[in-house]
Formats: C-alpha cells, structure tokens, sequence
C-alpha cells in the first residue's frame, strides 16, 4: 500500500518526494500555519457547523500524537495562505512562492508519514490516518488549482488533471477503506454522518439519468465492444449522488464519494477521451461546480464542463444539455 500511496502522489505532485527525508521540526512559521488552520483553514475540510469542532480543535489534538496528521494541516493551510486573492506577500513578509514550497514540503513529509503508517492501522492511529486522507483529497484539488504550482498546459487541461486527482484519491481511499469501521466507532463518527433529509432542490437530474441509461444501452446494442457494464456502474453512482445532492446532502462526501466508488476502467476511458465517458463525466461536474465557493474548489467545473464541451462534437453535444441547465456554463459552438 505505501508504494502505490507514493505513486499516486506523483500524479498529482510535480516534483519527486523522499521517503527518506526527516521530518522537519516545527517552527515559529508551523506555528503561523497552525493560527491559520485553527481560525480559517479548518473550515474548507468541514462539511457543516456540526463538524466543524472536531475540524478545529479534535484534529490538531490528534495531530499532536501523530506527526503525519501534523504535516497535513500545516500543508494545506500554507496551501490557503498561498492560494489568498489578497496580496502576494504577508504581513509576516512570506511571499506566496515561500508558502507554496512549505506547502509541498509539508505534504511530502505526510505522504510520507501516512505510507509509514499504513501497513500499520489500528485503532491508535485510524483517526488520524483518517482525518489526513480527507484533507489530501482538498490539497490535490487546491494544488492543480493553483497557478503557481502547475504548468501553463497542466493547469489548463482539466480533464487530465481530475483523472490524476481521482487515482491519487484512490489512494487515500484504500487507507479509509482498512480503518472506516474503527472510526466509526470513535470520536471521529460524526465525519461519516449522512444527511437522509428531504428534497431541497427538483430532482430534475432523475432524467438526466434515466438519458444516460437509455444511450449506454443504444450503444451497446450497437457496438459489442461497447463498455456497457462500467458505465451501467459508474451511472449508477452518479445517479446516487445527484440524488444526494437534490436532498440537501453534503456536497463535500457527495463529491468524494463518486470519486471513491467508480470503476478503475471508467477513469482510463476518460483519458482516452471516450464520448459517452465525456458525457457521464460532465454530469458529475454539476456537483463540483456546486462546491465552487469553496476556496480550493473554485471554477474547477467551469473549466471540467468547457473542456468537456470542446471534445465533444455536434452529435454528442446535446447529450448534456441537462448539464449546461444545472450550471449555467457557456460551451463555445462547435
């Protein structure tokens, strides 16, 4: 597991990591860092009010004990500092190039730590290691996002930047997927609430569905070696989390949790840049343009549904017309 966790990592990362590195000691900026995490940062990894104490205060507590977790939060609130609209340098006179390189540092030695641990999961260090999968999720989603920290090319080509997210995510999963029963058992518990509450929104994405199913089978019936199964799979889910969403759930797990429950496959078709895994893909987007008040989120599904748009020809096209409805985002014309 600690091989593919640093493999995983390089896709999203681009720059190599040292197993071997040390941890370095924490100093007066790990301190800024944590100020930050404690009254601004924790609040982009808690989905709702009723979380957001353990974000705040529970996760540092646990981050005391386990260096990896520490490492983590300090990451991703360099990450936020780095990632601030408002200057380019602090009142403390650290530029945002300086934190982005302590962001990088930071996360290299929570990798790291966590591909350590992670032949080693007990009840000991499950909520940390727990807590610190979630909070690499929203720092690869902030790092691609970031300007500074990708190429002109990469930063632009948002199809091949979320599917390297999806598979650095897996990574993470498997971590979660070892420990999920110890958290939620433990103090952790309410992080893996669902909201079972009523429809706040028309579930109008129950037809963008059921058009999904109906062309999946059209193609298949058309073509033997259409993919039929994998995408039955992946529309599947997708459908549980536009429902999800239609219910007022958190969008945060929403968004997660479809990246989770795909089918390796599908990932690989995107890449391949297949139609009608195009076409699934932007209907996911929906949900990433719904978090694009989050900081580390942003116009992530402005920039996934136009790039989308652009692949996909005349005879697709209409295919999500649902998709431009929900978001409202412009596709120049074929």
């Amino acid at each position: 597991m600690a091989t593919r966790i640093y493999a995983q990592y390089r896709l999203v990362m681009d720059h190599p990591i040292s197993p071997c590195s040390p941890p370095g000691e924490l100093n007066i900026k790990d301190l800024e860092l944590m100020m930050q995490w404690c009254t601004t940062t924790y609040l982009s990894v808690s989905r709702n009010s009723t979380v957001e104490g353990i974000w705040q205060g529970v996760v540092p507590r646990e981050a005391m004990r386990h260096p990896f977790l520490m490492h983590g939060i300090l990451a991703l609130s360099a990450l936020h500092l780095a990632s601030s609209p408002s200057s380019t340098t602090t009142n403390s006179g650290t530029t945002k190039e300086d934190y982005m390189r302590t962001a990088k540092s930071h996360q290299q030695q929570a990798v790291a730590g966590l591909a350590k641990v992670a032949e080693h999961l007990d009840r000991s260090n499950c909520n940390a290691a727990f807590a610190l999968s979630s909070i690499m999720v929203v720092f690869a989603f902030a790092f691609q996002g970031n300007p500074s920290s990708t190429t002109t090319t990469r930063q632009s080509n948002a199809l091949d930047a979320l599917m390297d997210i999806f598979q650095f995510t897996r990574g993470s999963i498997d971590v979660q997927g070892d420990i999920i029963n110890w958290v939620a058992d433990g103090e952790f518990s309410p992080l893996l609430d669902y909201d079972n509450s009523q429809p706040k929104m028309p579930d109008t994405s129950r037809l963008a569905i059921m058009s999904l199913s109906r062309r999946n089978m059209d193609l298949a019936n058309k073509d033997p070696k259409h993919e039929k199964d994998v995408y039955d799979a992946t529309i599947q889910q997708l459908g549980f989390s536009l429902d999800k969403l239609a219910r007022g759930g958190e969008t945060m797990i929403i968004a997660f949790q479809w990246m989770f429950r795909i089918p390796p496959r599908y990932v690989e078709l995107v890449r391949e840049r297949q139609p009608f895994a195009l076409a699934i893909l932007a209907h996911y987007a929906v949900i990433i343009h719904s978090l694009r008040a989050h900081w580390w989120i942003g116009e992530w599904g402005t920039r996934l549904i136009r790039d989308i748009g652009l692949h996909l020809d005349t005879s697709w096209r209409e295919s999500i017309s649902w998709v431009i409805d929900a978001t409202g985002c412009y596709i120049p014309p074929v």
